[in-house]
């Protein structure tokens, strides 16, 4: 099978590779469990105290309710929140779904 070329920079002609689909393995319960909300928390700490040095106005943390890790840029004089990711609506929207989740699934049982 021929690989197609493509003109690159220059006019120089570079080899593609098309990469062939292959399926995904899903994770399952016992091949790649969850790390426990534990394990998040003490990473974004790790991660808080690598920055620090270099990008004290970057902060890591864990959302309490739903454990989305949430990353702030923070004004280093008045301390308010520049950028943050996640946003609060999202943060919001996330645990809306958990709670309308976990009552769909008490209605089932």
């Amino acid at each position: 099978m021929a690989i197609p070329q493509i003109s690159g920079p220059g006019g120089v002609s570079q080899p593609t590779q098309t990469k062939r689909a292959e399926p995904q393995a899903k994770p399952t319960s016992e091949n790649s469990p969850s790390p426990a909300h534990e394990q998040v928390q003490e990473v974004a700490r790790q991660l808080q105290r690598v920055v620090e040095p270099v990008a004290q106005n970057l902060q890591f943390s864990v959302d309490g309710e739903t454990g989305k890790t949430v990353i702030r840029i923070v004004d280093g004089v008045t301390k308010e929140v520049i950028r943050q990711i996640p946003n609060e609506e999202v943060l919001a929207i996330a645990r809306a779904m958990d709670r309308l989740q976990g009552l769909l699934l008490k209605g089932k049982a």
